[in-house]
């Protein structure tokens, strides 16, 4: 009989496997949007190995900030494109590219201000991306709903401290440059692949969305409610041609899954319960898609 232990480690990997398409494609969008902050960077001509203290830390300080605002902004596109809401650029420069840069921002001052304080050394090279990583992963973990800060910013600095071990790496293969975008693709990509894979480890309960039966998408259930609905704001998109804007909400309560329908939606098809509780492996048909309950044991 297992252990609870080996109980937690077994969930903790089917989880992961489970929730391999979205790693996959969070740790791309990350990747793209460290790629595009590069070059933006290169582009401002910025040059973040000049040797005069103040300068240096302000110059690596903008251009960790565009890196920053680029890799957060690109996972919250990801993760409008992941739930099939469309791609919703405007909306998701609007809610954290000024996060993400100032958190890129503070987080370069003080990593290269800590590097030059103590000394050019690998590991602190390695410890300054850690830190990177993990105000980029607060900053995401503030954005997307019940995703959590904690989740975020330790999944962040993990992915910063293996993705700036490729980036020494590159920079040795390679020129500067060419090692420095290579890099900085690896810490989006690892900020994004982390970021999920801590979601996976530390979550509850989660729904299942099943698009068809060979397509699905999972979102943690927390008190942050999840919306249903045919608005852009819904985090599970339903057509507007068959429910109204908010159709229903799902959450935790007391560590119970509460789902709790419109009014409007209720009025529609005559319901006469508005709210209730979900259980483990509950199913729920609306339309096309059907929405599926499970709970870590």
């Amino acid at each position: 009989m297992l252990s609870k232990f080996a109980k937690d480690q077994l969930h903790w990997f089917h989880g992961i496997i489970a929730n391999r398409s979205k790693v996959v494609k969070f740790g791309s969008w990350g990747g793209g949007g460290g790629a595009v902050g590069v070059m933006l960077g290169e582009m401002l001509r910025l040059n973040p190995n000049r040797s005069f203290f103040l300068l240096s830390m302000l110059e690596v300080g903008v251009w960790f900030g565009i890196i920053g605002a680029c890799i957060s902004t690109a996972l919250l596109i990801g993760d409008s494109h992941y739930f099939k809401r469309g791609f919703q650029i405007k909306q998701a420069v609007q809610r954290i590219a000024l996060f993400g840069s100032l958190a890129g921002f503070v987080a370069g001052v003080i990593a290269q201000g800590t590097y030059q304080f103590i000394g050019p050394t690998e590991p602190l090279r390695i410890f300054c991306w850690g830190i990177a990583g993990s105000f980029l992963g607060l900053g995401v973990g503030n954005r997307i709903p019940n995703l959590g800060r904690l989740r975020a910013t330790i999944g962040g600095a993990i992915g910063g401290l293996i993705g700036s071990c490729f980036f020494i790496l590159f920079t040795i293969l390679v020129d500067v440059s060419a090692g420095r975008l290579l890099g900085v693709i690896t810490i989006g990509f690892f900020i994004g692949v982390m970021i999920v894979i801590f979601e996976s480890l530390m979550r509850k309960a989660w729904l299942i969305v099943h698009w068809s039966d060979n397509e699905t998408v999972q979102i943690p259930i927390g008190l942050e409610p999840i919306v249903l609905g045919s608005s852009q704001e819904a985090r599970v998109y339903l057509d507007k041609k068959d429910f109204p804007p908010i159709t229903a909400k799902i959450y935790l309560e007391n560590k119970k899954v509460i789902m709790q329908f419109d009014e409007v939606m209720a009025q529609q098809k005559s319901m006469k319960i508005l709210r209730h509780e979900l259980f483990k492996g509950d199913r729920r048909k609306l339309g096309k898609i059907t929405i599926e309950v499970q709970m870590s044991t």
